[in-house]
């Protein structure tokens, strides 16, 4: 379905009186600040909980790591020492649930769903860090129960704040950015996986568990693997079977402004080329998917060596580079180009951008001055704690982000299965490839099937 009709299914199931996921409800006392619950402590959401807690309208109750002890969460123990402890989601939400307003669900991909659902079935506001989900199904339920639930939900593309998003916006809004043709999108850095090559033929044996780490609640909802230091720490996101690879990681820092004022909504095909390095276990080693919406072909690029042409040439890596002209030397950008996007427009226009919240330029005219556009109100974390407090409404509540996740959960199927789908919009399946249509909903294990029901 596009975006409108998913909107317009959610809201016939039962939706609060504002768009869902958007604003809080009801009177918030001036001066009261935001308990907030952290599942998930170290690496990426260590820095989401210093972001939060910088704004000063948060107080940090409770702190839920799988590993909790594990020398990637000593900074948020040590920083909050009076905050209750716990490994497991569930248990704290048993124990608590009437001293937490808002929940930070920033553990690995296959594991926000469950936390992000007990959370909001609890009526708590979210923020969930992209991918919203691991599954299309599990987006849907997400996006379906924020509706139901009436909660404040915001998924943590943080760039959805910035600059890039009230710029989109606006030139959408005033006809700047208008007739789009297509989109290139690449992110060309080294991944995890990489290191591997590719040859990667069976999952890694097991070795002795941490005495910190529960493996059971790290597992969650996904089949059982013994334990191996090369599913934790990050490495998750290399293997079907706990990430979304690079599109999980980088798919919305990239496409999530043109995904929402475009109004792609979800493709018809995905088709797959150039890859390399493709097995049953961890994503290959480049790729090229091209997403068929009706308005538009969007592609994207992924891979060290798997880049696009484009009518530009840089110098630097790594954010906001130099640019050269296109007549400078020879194949200068194959080992330089930033992750971003080059939009077409059918009137020979291309404009480009790099990703998060940085702003597009018209190619060839980057020194011009860009028209005016409206200047952020708050970053994105606040933007989540205000609106829990009734004062603004989230940018990126799961009514937007879930179909721009069921975008990067189709791709992330063409390639583990290393073949093009078709997808029908109306009845929401891959036609004519039952093995890739059972990966839109991939069972949960035994013991986490209650997640499922709404």
């Amino acid at each position: 379905m596009d975006r409108r009709s998913f909107l317009g299914g959610i809201l016939a199931a039962g939706a609060a009186p504002f768009l869902p996921g958007c604003l809080g409800s009801g009177a918030w006392r001036p001066g009261r600040k935001v308990n907030l619950a952290c599942v998930g402590i170290g690496c990426q959401a260590w820095y989401d909980i210093q972001q939060l807690w910088a704004t000063d309208l948060c107080n940090v109750v409770a702190l839920c790591d799988t590993d909790l002890g594990g020398e990637q969460t000593l900074s948020a123990l040590n920083a909050f020492p009076k905050a209750k402890l716990y490994r497991d989601f569930r248990a704290m939400f048993d124990e608590m649930p009437d001293e937490i307003d808002a929940v930070l669900v920033a553990n690995p991909d296959h594991s926000h769903f469950p936390a992000a659902m007990a959370a909001m079935k609890l009526g708590k506001a979210v923020y969930v860090e992209k991918p919203l989900a691991h599954t299309f199904e599990e987006c849907a339920l997400l996006a379906k129960a924020a509706s139901k639930y009436g909660v404040v939900t915001q998924m943590g593309n943080q760039g959805h704040s910035e600059g890039n998003y009230f710029q989109f916006r606006e030139y959408v809004k005033t006809g700047l950015i208008k007739d789009v043709s297509k989109i290139v999108s690449h992110m060309n850095f080294g991944r995890r996986w990489h290191k591997w090559n590719g040859a990667v033929a069976a999952y890694p044996a097991e070795q002795f568990l941490p005495v910190s780490l529960d493996w059971d609640v790290w597992l969650g909802t996904a089949q059982w693997h013994a334990y191996n230091r090369d599913y934790v720490m990050g490495d998750w996101r290399s293997w079907y079977d706990f990430g979304n690879g690079c599109l999980g990681d980088w798919g919305a820092h990239v496409l999530d402004t043109a995904h929402e004022f475009l109004d792609l909504g979800l493709p018809t095909a995905v088709e797959i080329r150039n890859v390399k390095g493709h097995n049953g276990f961890v994503f290959p080693m480049q790729d090229t998917l091209t997403f068929k919406f009706r308005k538009l072909d969007v592609e994207w690029w992924e891979g060290t060596d798997n880049l696009p042409e484009v009518p530009w040439k840089t110098k630097a890596s790594g954010g906001r580079g130099k640019d050269v002209p296109a007549s400078g030397a020879a194949d200068l950008w194959r080992t330089k180009l930033d992750p971003g996007k080059e939009i077409y427009q059918r009137d020979g226009t291309v404009w480009r951008g790099g990703s998060h919240g940085s702003l597009v330029r018209r190619c060839g005219a980057e020194r011009e001055k860009l028209p005016p556009f409206p200047e952020s109100t708050s970053t994105h974390w606040k933007n989540f704690l205000l609106a829990v407090m009734g004062e603004e409404r989230t940018r990126s509540p799961f009514s937007v982000a879930a179909p721009l996740s069921q975008v990067f959960c189709l791709g992330c199927i063409a390639q583990r299965l290393n073949r093009s789908i078709r997808f029908d919009e109306s009845a929401c399946a891959i036609v004519d490839d039952p093995v890739a249509n059972a990966l839109l909903r991939i069972p949960p294990r035994k013991g986490w099937e209650s997640f499922y029901r709404i």
